[in-house]
């Protein structure tokens, strides 16, 4: 029988070839974020066109305004179908109302209402509050919102609180009280059970018990998220990414002209369409008040 040939290995090329093989499994798992095995979803801001900041998030990085992923001015476009539950401000007689949907936990939305975050993110100019003294307390145009939830537990404390306020006729009060308490950080206490509630003590004519009730038991929670799942379907359908904030102008089809409507929305530099039903001319719009301001001078005057 045929001898067979050994081969021998020295101990120092078996411990070399262990380094280069643990050497190359370490670069081989930075660039595939651990094999793979770790990923996020990331949540988009129409706003910064980026990852929304959340707690963990490096505040460093200076989000850029984005380019706006829109079908072209003209075609059709959706808007939920459960604005009934969204408090508005006006008047059914306008004709143009200004929509916006909102994580209460969101800095870019906090921004959009008049926080200053300057030093963490990229500044949003012009405020909610300067399009509620210019249109809505002067009875030109109406303001709708819709707080949804989707930054985590304290988005979904903070939507429940602002209904359960709304269902006293509250609703208002409650939603400066709220983004006055605002920081740029999510899920870090502001918004817990004892903080709204102090919130909710320091609204004039506020009836403590139901308000209490309605909180602990989280009256409205689940219609915040049956609504946040909505408006990320319409948004992905609208502009291909769901995040906040998000402004739509919604022109009544009946008092306003097509025409007009094109205008107006190049004013601002926004796209444009029309509902399937050809009720309503909706505008995508920005929380940049300078080309906000010129959409709606636009159409209104």
């Amino acid at each position: 029988m045929a001898e067979k040939d050994s081969v021998t290995i020295g101990k120092d090329s078996i411990y070399g070839a262990a380094v280069v093989i643990l050497a190359c499994l370490f670069v081989i798992s930075i660039f595939t974020q651990g094999f793979g095995l770790v990923k996020s979803a990331p949540v988009v801001c129409p706003v910064c066109n980026t990852t929304c900041p959340t707690a963990n998030t490096a505040q460093a990085a200076q989000p850029t305004q984005p380019t706006q992923a829109a079908p072209a001015s003209g075609g059709t476009l959706q808007v939920p179908q459960s604005l009934s539950m969204a408090p508005l401000e006006g008047s059914s007689s306008h004709a143009v109302t200004v929509l916006e949907f909102f994580d209460f936990q969101c800095p870019f939305c906090g921004m959009a209402w008049g926080k200053d975050y300057s030093a963490q993110y990229a500044s949003i100019t012009g405020t909610v509050q300067d399009y509620e003294a210019d249109y809505v307390q002067t009875g030109k145009a109406n303001f709708q919102v819709m707080p949804v939830a989707f930054l985590g537990q304290e988005s979904t404390n903070a939507a429940n609180a602002a209904f359960c306020a709304n269902a006293q006729g509250k609703f208002w009060d409650m939603y400066t009280a709220l983004f006055t308490a605002q920081d740029p950080h999510e899920d870090d206490g502001k918004y817990s059970t004892a903080n709204l509630t102090t919130m909710a003590a320091n609204v004039t004519g506020m009836d403590m018990a139901k308000f209490t009730a309605c909180l602990s038991n989280n009256t409205y929670a689940s219609e915040v998220s049956d609504f946040t799942g909505e408006w990320q379907t319409v948004s992905q359908a609208n502009t291909g990414n769901a995040g906040t904030p998000t402004f739509y102008v919604l022109v009544d089809a009946s008092k306003v002209t097509k025409a007009q409507v094109s205008a107006a929305a190049a004013a601002g530099g926004f796209n444009w369409g029309i509902t399937s039903d050809g009720s309503t001319y909706v505008i995508l719009a920005s929380p940049e008040y300078a080309n906000l301001n010129m959409t709606l001078s636009s159409l209104i005057g």
